[in-house]
């Protein structure tokens, strides 16, 4: 596998407001445009909501926009 194809950013890809309120790891990274790591830590640190269910871990949409809005700094204008 080359170089590029192995260190390859993951595109952001939108998920539509008709789509699951809960979300697994991967779509969460996918739907913040993070990588599943970062969101992994987050849920470890226990700054995520999060649900359990048979050893997969559930984060719904709705705690995503939260988190952004609480999560923003900067000047609004």
């Amino acid at each position: 596998m080359s170089l590029q194809k192995r260190f390859k950013k993951p595109v952001p890809i939108r998920i539509a407001d008709s789509g699951p309120r809960l979300l697994n790891l991967k779509d969460s990274a996918t739907y913040l445009g993070s990588r599943l790591w970062a969101v992994r830590q987050l849920v470890r640190e226990r700054k995520l909501p999060h649900i359990i269910i048979s050893r997969g871990y559930l984060i719904d949409r709705r705690d995503l926009d939260a988190y952004v809005e609480n999560n923003k700094t900067g000047v609004a204008a």
